[in-house]
């Protein structure tokens, strides 16, 4: 994909410039955006090659992009309205109490990215012949960023867009904004497949065993054993890392029958809905959690990485070949103030950094992709040549794998054992049709065998 024009500053002048070319005459026009450097000037300059883009890479009207208009035009045609960015403002703090983390996280992408390109307008404005070019430029992604923005896939963006309206909505139920500005901009249709530019999104397949396998040993005991307890009861990880001692209860049975126990998560996806969820734990999912509940106070987390920092430094204590009475004395060289404190428990995040960390050490790069003996972090990226750190890339996110692979990988186990029923019921899903399409991979060998036999 060609790369986007940049923006820069008019040689002999104090103001910004992009210079865009015409892809059916090949003409190159320049767009004057405002004094070089103003947070006005890049908004401008973000909205024409969105434009840009939406047109085809064709010249975009000036008008069309609002670039025309100058400072004192752009403050009366807002003056007494309220702004897309005043809006975004109001908005996220309301969204931030509402949403789960995960959730306003997501949100917060798109809301950067509409008030990166239309911040300064008014809210009521922005209708959707706009929102289609600020979609146009979610699918061309944008190099000239820091880091630079990958181009999205479509059920992403469709996602994003869906995100957008929610907040529109938001703002005409605050009687900031007139309810026609959200109506307007439903009838945006959603991305269709094959019928847009925009890549598909790559589904999440299941982590092979010995992939997990491979990193237990540069994970600590904590994460390893919430690794084991996504593979043996397909949860999320954020229902484990929220698990505590009274949150688990033993289900009635039989005397010949194995003891079966019940967690119920405080915290879990749809609990908004009113929805219960129920994790049974079975035999080797309760020997696994067995050492983390013995003499834990009911209403503490069972996976504490502040207990898993304790042990990391007794093991490194006792591994130690320096005398004590030599050297630095234990804890004798700790931060008093550490920047970061070690919680009491797992987020979803840090999980997932924790994951990730261990695949690296358990699939190093090769030579001389990886880090030398005795070099930091900041000499090694300043080493690698932009090629190398593609190819170093590429090694990485062929060799690494996320949390929620794990739960894929469950589904797919339960569902070649025992049905798509059993799959569906352990996952916690209302529906089959979620667990069929989404989680649980289809048992090729049984279509296999039967070809074998009939064609």
């Amino acid at each position: 994909m060609p790369k986007t024009p940049s923006y820069r500053k008019r040689s002999g002048y104090d103001q910004a410039i992009v210079t865009l070319t015409d892809v059916a005459t090949k003409r190159r026009r320049d767009y004057w955006l405002g004094e070089y450097g103003s947070p006005a000037s890049r908004e401008r300059y973000h909205r024409l090659i969105a434009a840009w883009e939406a047109g085809g890479r064709r010249h975009p009207d000036p008008a069309d992009a609002g670039i025309e208009r100058g400072a004192s035009a752009q403050a009366e045609a807002t003056e007494g309205r309220p702004t897309v960015a005043m809006v975004i403002a109001a908005y996220w703090r309301w969204a931030q109490r509402y949403y789960q983390p995960n959730e306003s996280g997501t949100l917060r992408v798109a809301l950067r990215m509409l008030r990166q390109y239309h911040g300064s307008e008014a809210a009521e404005d922005f209708g959707p012949k706009k929102l289609r070019a600020l979609r146009e430029a979610m699918i061309a992604g944008d190099d000239t960023c820091d880091p630079p923005r990958p181009a999205w896939s479509r059920g992403y963006i469709n996602q994003q867009v869906q995100r957008l309206r929610r907040m529109f909505r938001w703002a005409a139920s605050q009687e900031m904004i007139p309810a026609s500005v959200y109506q307007s901009l439903d009838t945006v249709e959603a991305l269709k497949r094959g019928r847009t530019t925009a890549r598909e999104g790559k589904k999440v397949a299941p982590v092979p065993q010995e992939r997990v396998d491979a990193v237990r040993p540069f994970v600590s005991r904590q994460v390893a054993a919430v690794i084991d307890l996504q593979l043996l009861t397909g949860a999320r990880p954020g229902e484990l890392l929220c698990m505590r001692p009274a949150d688990i209860e033993q289900y009635p049975s039989k005397d010949d029958e194995p003891p079966v126990w019940l967690f119920r998560p405080r915290e879990h996806k749809n609990q908004f809905r009113a929805m219960e969820r129920t994790i049974v734990l079975g035999p080797r999912a309760q020997a696994v959690l067995g050492p983390f509940l013995e003499g834990r106070d009911p209403e503490a987390f069972v996976f504490s990485p502040a207990e898993a920092e304790a042990e990391r430094r007794a093991a490194a204590s006792a591994a130690r070949k320096t005398p004590i009475s030599c050297g630095n004395r234990v804890g004798t060289n700790r931060a008093l103030d550490p920047e970061r404190a070690v919680g009491d428990r797992y987020t979803t995040a840090s999980y997932y950094v924790a994951i990730r960390r261990a695949c690296d050490r358990a699939f190093p790069p090769p030579p001389p992709l990886g880090r030398r003996e005795g070099e930091t972090v900041a000499e090694w990226r300043a080493r690698l040549t932009p090629k190398q750190k593609a190819d170093l890339a590429a090694w990485q996110k062929t060799h690494r794998w996320h949390p929620h692979q794990l739960r894929h990988t469950a589904a797919t186990e339960i569902r070649r054992a025992f049905g798509l029923e059993a799959a569906q019921l352990a996952l916690g899903h209302s529906s089959a049709q979620v667990t069929d399409a989404v989680y649980a991979e289809r048992d090729h060998g049984k279509v296999a065998e039967i070809m074998r036999r009939v064609g």
